[in-house]
């Protein structure tokens, strides 16, 4: 589980369960929907609700089946359908969802998060868009050894950070840390991270990233440093308001992106 030379998980592929089977037992088919191509996932449950208050919502009789995970399709200005999903926390939730929309259809993933800062020129409301991550969650380790890398699309990273300098966003470019475990970020291993560079830490990136790529699909993350683990004391609010109206203005920028697709 642990080596591309030994034996693990990640090698099967005769599941028992499968999103569609999943998707069979809950009366669904996404099939009977116009659903578009790309998705904004977003990790912040009161987010998605503001999200959805800036977009149109499409498809009246669509009805997830997933109630503490919502889905909904939604248009641009210009009519294109994208999706935009609330997850959950955690990369095994993370890895879930994943799995249902690469079996709805979706080929562009826009992951919208929050992480804590780890170096000194990185403040609470900096913008931060990922090329990578680093593996620290387990669930990533059944869809690829630990050896295959957390590496985000780059041609959707490429058309974001072109997004962020036409509209003269400043913007931090690097890779993040994710961790299964909000409350084991202790000190020696947040010391390690500064000293190799990483940006940032969080509670998705490694396995959004890595679980996207294994399935096909063309994954990046973009958020907000919501929070500083530089000194001694955890410093900042990861629900400031601030931080949240931030956020709410990258997703304007995804949608930009989106049209372009």
């Amino acid at each position: 589980m642990c080596s591309i030379f030994t034996y693990g998980p990640w090698s099967e592929q005769n599941q028992y369960i499968t999103p569609q089977s999943d998707f069979a037992h809950h009366g669904f088919d996404p099939n009977l929907f116009e659903m578009g191509k790309a998705c904004l996932v977003i990790f912040s449950s009161s987010l998605f609700d503001r999200v959805l208050k800036q977009v149109s919502v499409v498809e009246d009789d669509f009805q997830w089946p997933y109630k503490t995970t919502p889905l909904q399709i939604c248009s641009t200005s210009s009519g294109k359908r994208f999706g935009v999903h609330f997850p959950s926390y955690g990369g095994a939730r993370i890895a879930h969802s994943l799995e249902q929309l690469a079996a709805c259809g979706y080929e562009y993933i826009f992951g919208l998060g929050l992480g804590g800062a780890l170096q000194e020129g990185v403040e609470i409301g900096d913008i931060v868009l990922l090329e990578g991550a680093v593996r620290g969650d387990g669930a990533s380790r059944y869809y690829a050894p630990i050896e295959f890398p957390a590496v985000a699309d780059f041609e959707l990273v490429s058309m974001l950070s072109a997004r962020l300098k036409a509209s003269g966003e400043t913007y931090h470019l690097g890779v993040s840390f994710g961790i299964d475990s909000l409350y084991r970020e202790v000190e020696t291993l947040i010391r390690r991270l500064r000293t190799l560079g990483v940006l940032t830490i969080d509670l998705e990136s490694s396995a959004f990233l890595t679980v996207g790529r294994r399935l096909g699909l063309k994954c990046c993350w973009i958020g907000v440093a919501s929070d500083r683990l530089v000194d001694e004391i955890h410093e900042g609010n990861i629900h400031a308001d601030h931080v949240a109206d931030k956020l709410l203005a990258l997703s304007e920028h995804i949608l930009q992106v989106i049209e372009e697709l």
